[in-house]
C-alpha cells in the first residue's frame, strides 16, 4: 500500500511550481491542511508591496505575486512556538532529464521528479509532522508555513514574517543529507550578484596597442576580486565553514563583449556572484565588494579615467548561524539519535537559504534539517529517498514533542 508521504509527494511533484508560478501548489497544500480541520491562512502578496519593505531581498525572476499558505495549532498550556517551514517553488527543468520532470516516478526507494529533493520532500515531511499534532496534547504553538520565492531571494519568507507567522524556533526542512544521513546545518554563507561593464577603445586586431582592450582591463578587476576572495576565506574562523574549503566563492558566470574577432574589444559586461561571510550583513558585503573595486580602479590609469559601471542585480542571500550548543540544535540532534540510532553531524554550507531571513528579520533560532542530498537539487533526474523522508518526519515529530512538552 502506498504511504501518505508517497501519495502527497507524488501529487506535489506533479503540480507545477517553477518559481514565479506557485499558486496551484499553494492551493493544494491549503486543501490538505483544511481537510484535516485546521484553520488555514492562504494568501498572496503583490510584489509591489514587498519591494517597499526595508528588508526586501530582491528577486531573480519577474513575478507579480508571492503565494503562501500557513496554519497553526494551539496547545493546551503555555509554551514556545515552533515553526516548520519550506518552499514550494522549484527551478525550471533542463533538457537533460531522462524522466518526465512533472511525473513522480518511484524506482525502489527513490522518487524522481522536479523539486522532489529541493524541497517538496522536506515540505511534505514538515506537513506530516505538523498534522501529527492535531490529535496530541502539547504546550505552546506549532506552526506550518509554506512559502514561494525562495529560489529567487526569499520574498515568500519575508511575506510570512510580516504576516506574523513567526516563532521562537524554526526548522527549515531543506535537503541536508550527507554520507551518514541528514545533517543539521547550523551555519551558511550568502551571496550577492553584480553586473560590471568595462569600456575600452576599439582598434584593428592586428594593432592592439592602438586600442584599449576591455577584456584586459576587466582582468585587472577580476584579479582584485580573486585577491579579495582569498582574503575573506582566510579570515573565516568557523570550523564548519572552513571545512568547505572556499565557503565564500567569487564566480563569473556570464561574460559578453566585443563585436568582431579582428577588433580590439571595446566593451565587456560580466555578471558575477560573490559570497557573503558569516560575520557580515548584506550591506557590509556590498561595501566590501565596492571598496575593492574602487581600489582596483584607482590603481589603473585607464579605468580611473573610464570607470566601469557597477550594478547590484538579482536577489541578495544573507548569511546566518546558530550556536552548536543551542537548545534547538541539541534537541534535533537528540531526537534524530533516538529515532535513527546515529547522532547527526553539524554542518556549514556555502549557499544562501531562508534561514538568514528567519534569524535576521524574524528573530528566531533557526536551523536546517531535511531529506535529500543537495547534490541532486537543480539537477537532471532530481530524486529523493522515500525512507529518508519518512525518517525525517519521525525525527520532526520527536523534536516537536521534546520542545513543546
Amino acid at each position: 500500500m502506498t504511504s501518505p508521504i508517497v501519495e502527497r509527494l507524488s501529487q506535489l511533484v506533479s503540480t507545477p511550481s517553477v518559481t514565479g508560478y506557485e499558486a496551484e501548489a499553494a492551493d493544494l497544500v491549503a486543501n490538505w491542511l483544511g481537510a484535516n480541520g485546521v484553520i488555514t491562512d492562504r494568501w498572496s502578496v503583490p510584489m509591489a508591496e514587498l519591494e517597499t519593505d526595508p528588508d526586501y531581498p530582491g528577486r531573480e525572476v519577474e513575478r507579480d505575486w508571492v503565494h503562501l499558505v500557513a496554519a497553526h495549532l494551539k496547545g493546551s498550556r503555555p509554551g514556545p512556538t515552533v515553526v516548520l517551514t519550506g518552499h514550494l517553488d522549484t527551478v525550471a527543468p533542463s533538457d537533460l532529464w531522462t524522466h518526465e520532470p512533472l511525473v513522480a516516478t518511484v524506482e525502489g526507494d527513490r522518487l524522481y521528479g522536479l523539486g522532489s529533493c529541493d524541497m517538496k520532500a522536506g515540505l511534505v515531511a514538515a506537513l506530516e509532522a505538523f498534522q501529527a499534532f492535531t490529535t496530541r496534547d502539547f504546550a505552546g504553538t506549532l506552526r506550518f508555513v509554506a512559502v514561494s520565492g525562495e529560489e529567487d531571494g526569499g520574498t515568500g519568507t519575508l511575506a510570512a514574517i510580516r504576516r506574523g507567522h513567526i516563532g521562537d524556533y524554526v526548522i527549515l526542512t531543506e535537503p541536508t543529507s550527507g554520507r551518514r544521513g541528514p545533517e543539521i546545518v547550523v551555519a551558511h554563507g550568502g551571496a550577492l550578484t553584480f553586473s560590471i561593464t568595462v569600456t575600452g577603445r576599439s582598434a584593428h586586431g592586428s594593432m592592439p596597442s592602438e586600442g584599449e582592450s576591455a577584456l584586459d582591463h576587466f582582468w585587472t578587476i577580476y584579479q582584485s576580486l580573486r585577491d579579495l576572495e582569498r582574503e575573506v576565506n582566510c579570515a573565516e574562523g568557523n570550523e564548519l565553514m572552513t571545512a568547505i574549503g572556499t565557503p565564500y566563492a567569487t564566480n563569473v558566470g556570464i561574460i559578453r563583449g566585443g563585436t568582431w574577432a579582428s577588433n580590439v574589444m571595446e566593451s565587456l559586461t560580466a555578471e558575477l556572484r560573490v559570497g557573503v561571510a558569516l560575520h557580515e550583513t548584506i550591506e557590509q558585503a556590498e561595501q566590501r565588494f565596492t571598496r575593492t573595486l574602487q581600489e582596483a580602479i584607482a590603481g589603473d590609469p585607464w579605468l580611473s579615467l573610464h570607470p566601469p559601471h557597477i550594478e547590484r542585480t538579482g536577489a541578495a542571500f544573507g548569511s546566518s548561524s546558530i550556536g552548536a550548543d543551542h537548545l534547538l540544535v541539541t534537541t534535533v540532534a537528540d531526537a534524530a539519535e533516538a529515532i535513527t540510532g546515529k547522532r547527526p553531524a553539524l554542518a556549514g554550507k556555502p549557499y544562501g537559504c531562508d534561514m538568514a531571513l528567519w534569524i535576521r528579520v524574524g528573530g528566531a533560532a533557526t536551523l536546517v534539517y531535511g531529506p535529500g542530498d543537495v547534490a541532486a537539487a537543480h539537477a537532471p533526474d532530481e530524486w529523493v529517498s522515500l525512507s529518508e523522508t519518512a525518517q525525517v518526519t519521525d525525527v520532526l515529530v520527536e523534536t516537536i514533542g521534546r520542545l513543546l512538552i
